[in-house]
């Protein structure tokens, strides 16, 4: 098939503009796609513009020390980007390509151009870029929320750690006024009963140097009670405060001081009481709690004491895992752990048939180990002994 292609009008209705330039810029020949986009005729383009005449200012300094020195170093220029004027002076973007046309000797004789408007693509890119604005409008305004999200959830958190601060605070102050109750209650009971039994020895005895010694330690026994008293009355203060008041306190003072209140049931019972403070001496503790912890795991080794055997009391103090543990063993009855374990610590539960048992004492030291953020443990094995362990505090 032979087709008869007309070159002439594609060349004048292709997309691109085409001129041809002499050296000086003079226009001299163009399609008319060119002519369509400036909006001049033939006639007042053709050997009468030169292509700096369809620049700005700007675009003819850009023209002459971009493109020319481009076009005459290579030969060529690629889509270099200009604002074109139209004859009614309105202003659309292309891209120029050009190529220099030389002679056989090397002369340029003349520029081959072509030119495509690209007003659509700025349109595109100009839309492009006010909704990438948009968008960066819209991520920082996003951001801003975010931020006063995160801002609010901060402080919503804060106000969230300040209710569980004051409800430990107010739970711990609870522990606290229950522990008091129970110590006015037990800690009183104890020197009291052991006044009985000094008034029992004192009543029997015929001799007056016995009833003279027995009266001394009367002295020192409600010494003791006034003491405690005392104690219990600050402690009134103390559970005020919203902190626990940790004292610096010496195990051996606390130890003596317990021995003495419970002076005549050691005696009625004959128990040898050893210690071993040696690794920790002193602590950091509330006073009032620590006699009554003492105080409890010492007259419950005393009171579950083996028939049996003499019975013999060991308290001592270790560092374990950066802990500060009071261990306190005797070789009394023992607990069949078995059986207890689960309520061991539970109030009114007791696992000897014995008068004084009131299932208080080791509910009441578990309550005032764990307000102080301790624990406690125990080994034992029944007609053996028991072995407590107090975990006090962390060092």
């Amino acid at each position: 098939m032979n087709y008869n292609i007309d070159y002439k009008e594609l060349y004048n209705t292709s997309p691109y503009g085409y001129f041809c330039s002499l050296p000086d810029g003079t226009i001299i020949d163009s399609n008319k796609r060119f002519l369509e986009f400036t909006n001049y005729k033939r006639k007042e383009v053709i050997n009468i513009k030169k292509v700096t005449d369809f620049l700005s200012i700007g675009g003819k300094i850009y023209f002459q020390t971009i493109y020319s020195q481009k076009l005459n170093l290579t030969g060529t220029v690629e889509e270099i980007n200009f604002d074109f004027i139209k004859k009614d002076g309105t202003k659309f973007p292309v891209l120029i390509n050009s190529v220099e046309i030389k002679s056989k000797e090397g002369h340029h004789i003349f520029t081959q151009s072509t030119v495509f408007n690209i007003s659509q693509r700025k349109k595109y890119e100009t839309e492009l870029l006010i909704a990438k604005k948009k968008s960066e409008e819209l991520s920082n305004e996003l951001t801003l929320r975010n931020k006063e999200l995160q801002i609010g959830s901060e402080l919503i958190l804060q106000q969230k750690l300040q209710l569980e601060k004051f409800n430990q605070e107010l739970e711990n102050k609870n522990k606290q006024l229950s522990n008091f109750t129970h110590i006015a209650s037990h800690n009183l009971r104890a020197p009291v009963s052991n006044l009985n039994s000094l008034m029992d020895f004192y009543n029997e005895s015929t001799d007056i140097d016995d009833k003279a010694m027995l009266f001394t330690k009367f002295e020192i026994v409600i010494g003791h009670l006034t003491e405690t008293l005392n104690e219990l009355i600050a402690s009134v203060k103390i559970q005020m405060d919203v902190n626990i008041k940790h004292d610096p306190v010496i195990f051996d003072v606390i130890l003596s001081k317990t021995m003495g209140i419970l002076e005549g049931k050691i005696l009625e019972s004959s128990a040898v009481i050893t210690s071993n403070f040696a690794e920790v001496p002193n602590i950091e503790y509330p006073k009032l709690y620590l006699e009554s912890i003492i105080l409890n795991l010492l007259s419950n080794s005393i009171r579950y004491r083996s028939p049996n055997r003499i019975a013999k009391i060991h308290l001592s103090t270790e560092i374990n895992n950066n802990e500060i543990t009071l261990i306190v063993t005797d070789n009394g009855l023992g607990i069949d752990l078995k059986k207890h374990r689960h309520r061991l610590f539970k109030l009114n539960n007791t696992f000897h048939r014995h008068p004084d048992s009131k299932g208080v004492g080791l509910f009441m030291t578990k309550i005032q180990i764990e307000t102080i953020g301790g624990s406690i443990d125990v080994e034992s094995e029944v007609e053996k002994g028991t072995t407590f362990k107090v975990m006090l505090r962390k060092i």
